[in-house]
This record gives C-alpha cells, structure tokens and sequence, in this order.
C-alpha cells in the first residue's frame, strides 16, 4: 500500500495549483511519482520541467527513448516505472521480444545494434557506475555527444522518479500486472 497518498489539486495552495495543472497539462493527468511529489510543490514542478525535456523534447526517436527508460527501470526493479513504459514502448513500435527481454534481464541478448548498445549503456552505468569504452563509443558514434549526455540525464531522471515510487511504495494501477521478472 502507498505510503502517500496522491495530492489532489485542491489540497495545494492556489499559488501551488499552477504546478498541478502543467503536470496534468503534459501527462494527462497527475499520478504515480507526481501524485506523491507535489507533496513539495516546488520539487514537483522543478522534476516535472525536467521531465518534460527528458520524456518528450529529447531529439531521439520514441522507441529509443522508451527502450532506455525501460532498461533503467528494469535495472532498479521498478514495476510502476516498467509498466508504464513497457507499454508507451510498445506503442512506439518496440517488438514484444525486446520489452520481455529488457523485463526479464536477458537483454542485450536477443537485441541488435543501437537497440543493444542503449540497453549495455544503461546496465553498465548502473551495475559497475562507468561504461565501457566500447559501449560509450557506440552510443555516442550513433547519437554525438550531446544526445548521449541527453540519454544518461534521462536515465538520471528516470532513477529519481524510480526511487520516489519505490520509497512511497506507490501501487501499480489497478488491473496492471509487474512485468519485470
């Protein structure tokens, strides 16, 4: 059971309301990590501007962008986190053998090119805390640099909204099943 419960728009100050409404204005409405981050107004809005760059202005295709916020989730455990993107990844064209390959740990095994180098950026960024020369040139010979420090804020990013949902143990919305095995 969460151990918050999701702020409602009229529990907040009216000069807090503001952040209410963008949060819902770009994701369609406010839950999971927002639900329970407006609890500190000011956080949820400096999180959510993040995360708005991050989710949606970053100039890689929606099906990368889903793979790597995947793979982080998988990497810290993170159903709610997985779930939902599991499937906007599967709504951006990501095959149902590469989210179960990312679900169930066995990727980059099954995958190919830069589907398979995202996925050993991230897990080499979280299991040893550096990536490999190899990796690292993979990722940045395909996207530059600017793009692959881009990517490593969206894992960044993704890690903080993990950690809130695990440490308020949000729920997964009702009728969802965890995926990651």
């Amino acid at each position: 059971m969460a151990r918050l419960s999701d702020v409602t728009r009229d529990q907040l100050a009216p000069e807090h309301q503001e952040f209410f409404d963008s949060i819902a204005s770009s994701r369609g409405s406010v839950r999971g990590p927002y639900g329970v981050l407006l609890h500190s107004p000011d956080l949820a809005a400096r999180v959510a501007h993040t995360g708005a760059y991050a989710r949606f202005d970053l100039d890689i295709s929606e099906a990368h962008r889903e793979i790597i916020i995947c793979a982080t989730a998988r990497e810290i455990r993170q159903q709610y986190e997985f779930s939902a993107h599991a499937r906007l990844a599967r709504q951006a064209g990501v095959s149902e053998d590469v989210v179960n390959a990312i679900a169930t740990g066995k990727a980059p095994e099954g995958l190919s090119g830069i589907e398979a180098s995202l996925v050993k950026y991230v897990q080499e960024l979280f299991r040893n805390h550096k990536v490999s020369d190899e990796t690292f040139d993979a990722v940045s010979g395909h996207f530059g640099i600017q793009k692959t420090l881009e990517i490593t804020v969206l894992m960044g990013h993704y890690l903080l909204v993990g950690q809130v949902l695990s440490a308020f143990e949000v729920d997964l919305p009702e009728g969802v099943q965890p995926e990651i095995t």
